[in-house]
């Protein structure tokens, strides 16, 4: 069977392939060129995918937005795969994909995403709180979560909470598709979770790979180690927490009703 996912990942294959294809053409650019370059290019989709959301939201035409934002988004993804298509092919990757501008870009990118999912649930409350009830949570729960987002991605944006900002936001995202598990949702509904977990994982290990104050640099498998280790604390947390929060939201719901 078809899901977004697949088509999701295709895509980051397709930018992938390309920027392999394209690589030979920019062998001679300078890592930090390329870093600057990339990062410009994200910042301008970044701005027009906020004015495509906030059409989608304040606009009649929503279909129009919503399918121009939907554009935007899928050049991301080619950008994405493509700077890694790009990495595969140059003796200075290392150096390229731990530059301050590349990694800037990929919290920006992220932090963008998370804000908007955030800001999204607030602007959708009933069919959210619909969803949430149904999946055995409470109110308070959603709106912590839509908080959690809106935070997350702030922190993915200040240098000093990037680290806490990955581990929160991995929990949140772990929170979804173990949720979708237990309601027995379609693989489809887990899209947007799987594909935000892959992309805070390699953020995670580049954000270890990067140049710290003269410390040794630290290999590729060590962090990659370490951020497997931590997403699987990350998956007991979720795991927990969405049986506490159950609880919790059973016990909120029988007192309403004793009322």
């Amino acid at each position: 069977m078809y899901y977004r996912v697949d088509y999701q990942l295709a895509i980051l294959l397709g930018g992938f392939i390309a920027g392999i294809l394209c690589s030979r053409r920019v062998q001679k650019v300078p890592a930090s060129q390329l870093a600057r370059m990339y990062y410009a290019v994200i910042a301008i989709l970044l701005v027009l995918r906020t004015v495509a959301f906030a059409g989608s939201m304040l606009t009649v035409r929503q279909n129009f937005w919503t399918t121009g934002g939907g554009i935007l988004s899928d050049l991301s993804f080619i950008l994405y795969g493509g700077l890694f298509g790009l990495a595969t092919r140059r003796r200075d990757s290392r150096e390229l994909l731990t530059d301050s501008e590349i990694l800037s870009a990929l919290c920006m990118t992220l932090a963008f995403t998370f804000a908007i999912a955030g800001i999204a649930k607030a602007f959708s409350m009933t069919p959210m709180t619909e969803f949430f009830s149904q999946s055995g949570y409470s109110v308070v729960f959603l709106k912590f979560i839509v908080f959690a987002e809106v935070f997350g991605a702030i922190g993915l944006l200040l240098p000093w909470a990037v680290v806490t900002a990955l581990i929160g936001l991995t929990i949140d995202m772990f929170g979804a598709v173990v949720t979708h598990v237990h309601n027995g949702d379609p693989l489809n509904d887990s899209t947007g979770a799987i594909c935000m977990l892959i992309r805070l994982a390699v953020l995670g290990v580049l954000w270890m790979l990067r140049p710290w104050l003269g410390d040794s640099e630290a290999t590729v498998r060590s962090s990659m180690l370490t951020v497997g280790v931590v997403g699987v604390v990350c998956l007991l947390s979720a795991i927990g927490g969405s049986v506490v929060m159950r609880h919790l939201g059973s016990h909120a719901a029988i007192s309403a009703v004793s009322r």
